[in-house]
């Protein structure tokens, strides 16, 4: 049975998670595990540029990546970064009833986030060309694009593997994890 996101047994349940994984694995890190979620986070924690470009930002914003079996992504999966005035107060994984309530709501591809993700394309002009759908406030979003290119920065700079990069066995592994977390978390 899935626990509650944001309860104290949630939270308990991803870090135990989070630990094991952390003890397993080694950089560079698998694109969107929770090894690379806390790295990431900790990076936009202590980015200064990111604090400043942010400074009146407030809200969560959740990166959803649209299940796409042709490769073995059997499902969609969210990520939710709560964002405060600069400061970053958690980016984790989340079910899909919280990502979807989320303030903004950023969807697309597996193929538009490894590009963006890789810094071959901007977040924000991946927006505006359409290949990442946005549910929220564009003109708040624009008004902090400074804040959004610099967490996509940092995330090409953090890298990492991305899963159409692995080996069948590693890709089998990344499945298993989404099944524990979606049975215990999601």
């Amino acid at each position: 049975m899935a626990l509650a996101y944001g309860s104290d047994e949630w939270e308990a349940a991803y870090q135990e998670i989070l630990q094991r994984r952390l003890k397993e694995k080694s950089p560079p890190y698998v694109q969107g595990t929770p090894e690379w979620i806390d790295a990431y986070e900790k990076m936009v924690r202590g980015d200064a540029a990111y604090r400043e470009a942010a400074a009146g930002w407030e809200g969560t914003v959740v990166l959803h990546n649209i299940a796409d079996p042709s490769i073995g992504i059997e499902r969609d999966s969210y990520i939710l970064m709560d964002l405060w005035h600069g400061e970053c107060r958690g980016i984790r994984p989340v079910p899909p009833e919280v990502g979807e309530a989320a303030d903004y709501v950023l969807s697309g591809s597996y193929w538009t986030w490894k590009a963006t993700g890789s810094g071959q394309l901007d977040t924000n002009k991946a927006v505006l060309q359409g290949k990442i759908k946005l549910k929220g406030d564009l003109s708040k979003i624009v008004r902090y694009n400074q804040a959004s290119s610099r967490l996509s920065e940092l995330s090409a700079q953090l890298g990492g593997r991305w899963f159409d990069e692995l080996d069948p066995q590693e890709q089998d592994e990344v499945r298993l994890l989404g099944q524990e977390m979606a049975a215990g978390l999601m």
